[in-house]
């Protein structure tokens, strides 16, 4: 009986010590899963501070570049008017010769000539303005393109972060959130975030929702596909209409994120 008590004794301190063994693989296994979390947050909040120094850099250099093109078109625009000026001069002072057309036909045929060269000379600026005009919109629209994909890689960035947050701390408290109120959570987030969308791509004329293909003016304001043919001048700045259409790419960039939001919602709500 004594040997039996024994032998039992020792049964149960070696269950005691393989639970404890297990235990603390466990706690082990744990350590290593908590330790990638803290690697991956790191690299994250790396990956959003250098993507917030490269906007900064991108502003500060479109800051100089459109103040540098300011002062272009300025100057190109003076230099137009002295020529209008000096044409209308011109012209003025040839009236007055024409009254003594005999005594100073050398002297008209002269001012002809100068008027002719101030003509051509003002086409000139003209075209290299409208050139200069198109050269400027074009690099605008990439500015804001570039700028777009910027917020939207730090937007991802952050609803990463947080996601992980969110995950870590599910994981070191205990779990309280039943499904349904997940779910909840989930779907108030994504409504939010539509809203948000909505009223970025909200039309200014019939305050519908705007849809590919989206239009603008030469300033980037929107306006949707019903409106545009209808309209001849931008009803937010007045900017009169170009002949041809031109696209909004950043607009129509989040109208496709829209459609996503819009899926993922339906995904969500029809999900058990």
């Amino acid at each position: 009986e004594k040997r039996g008590k024994e032998k039992q004794e020792k049964e149960k301190q070696k269950g005691e010590k393989q639970e404890k063994e297990e235990q603390e693989k466990g706690y082990q296994k744990n350590c290593m899963h908590v330790q990638k979390k803290l690697e991956k947050e790191e690299d994250l909040n790396k990956s959003l501070a250098e993507n917030t120094k490269k906007l900064n850099k991108w502003e500060q250099m479109f800051e100089d570049w459109s103040t540098l093109k300011s002062k272009e078109m300025a100057k190109l625009v003076s230099e137009e008017t002295n020529v209008e000026e000096q044409k209308s001069e011109l012209c003025k002072q040839r009236e007055r010769v024409w009254d003594e057309i005999v005594r100073l036909q050398v002297e008209n045929k002269e001012l002809a000539q100068k008027i002719a060269e101030s003509e051509t000379m003002k086409n000139k600026l003209i075209k290299k303005r409208h050139k200069k005009e198109a050269s400027t919109n074009e690099r605008l629209y990439e500015h804001k393109i570039e700028k777009a994909k910027i917020l939207d890689s730090i937007q991802r960035i952050k609803f990463e972060l947080k996601s992980l947050q969110d995950y870590d701390a599910k994981d070191i408290e205990p779990k309280t959130e039943s499904k349904e109120d997940q779910k909840a959570e989930r779907t108030h987030h994504l409504a939010i975030e539509i809203e948000e969308k909505e009223r970025d791509l909200e039309c200014p004329v019939c305050f519908e929702l705007c849809t590919k293909p989206i239009f603008m003016c030469d300033l980037s304001h929107q306006i949707c596909k019903q409106c545009r043919p209808k309209m001849k001048v931008c009803p937010q700045c007045r900017e009169p209409y170009k002949r041809y259409k031109k696209r909004n790419p950043v607009q129509e960039m989040k109208s496709d994120q829209l459609q996503t939001l819009y899926k993922s919602m339906r995904d969500m709500l029809e999900a058990d």
